[in-house]
């Protein structure tokens, strides 16, 4: 993978986590500093709006409680419709925001709750949660890269892409652009 590639995911990923998200304290927080977040007092009851990271910081030393709407968190069953849509399309289907980030998530939820009750339940919807989460990949994949060899792709076709497929998108498309110039204009030797 390209350094800007891997750039993107992450700058990708450090986006979501940057996202507020409702929290519910569980327990009383005096003025704090989290990773250098200054966040106020607040008692047992109050609301607040947190980075994601920060409020997963505070579940984890059970001070908060994630209110995680429908739009921020990604079910297996989403994940399901998506795929579906995805292949049943022939152009790219719109994706929620932070798409990648919330379906790396969601497998991580997986996993983990493999490790603390590993049910068969919860190792048939891992196991099929990852197989349609490749299946989305790989078909947005194929549809990314014939995009990349249109000489004028559509505006709108080209605003569906996640930034992590817009960047592998330009790359491609330079790559593309770069080989047909080549390809016509050097010597061979």
């Amino acid at each position: 993978m390209s350094r800007r590639a891997s750039e993107d995911i992450k700058s990708s990923q450090f986006l979501y986590e940057e996202e507020p998200v409702g929290v519910i304290f569980q327990k009383p927080l005096p003025a704090t500093k989290i990773g250098g977040l200054q966040v106020g007092a607040f008692v047992e009851g109050n609301e607040a709006r947190l980075p994601l990271w920060a409020a997963k910081a505070l579940e984890a030393e059970g001070v908060v409680k994630l209110r995680l709407d429908e739009t921020q968190q990604l079910k297996s069953s989403d994940l399901y419709k998506l795929c579906w849509r995805e292949e049943r399309n022939e152009t790219l289907s719109q994706l929620p925001p932070h798409f990648y980030p919330r379906l790396r998530g969601l497998i991580l939820t997986l996993n983990s709750s493999i490790r603390q009750n590993p049910t068969q339940t919860t190792l048939n919807e891992q196991r099929q949660a990852f197989m349609k989460a490749q299946d989305l990949i790989n078909c947005r994949l194929q549809k990314v890269l014939h995009l990349s060899f249109e000489r004028n792709p559509a505006k709108a076709v080209i605003d569906t892409l996640e930034p992590e497929e817009r960047t592998l998108f330009n790359v491609l498309r330079s790559e593309i652009e770069d080989w047909r110039q080549k390809i016509l204009t050097e010597e061979t030797r």
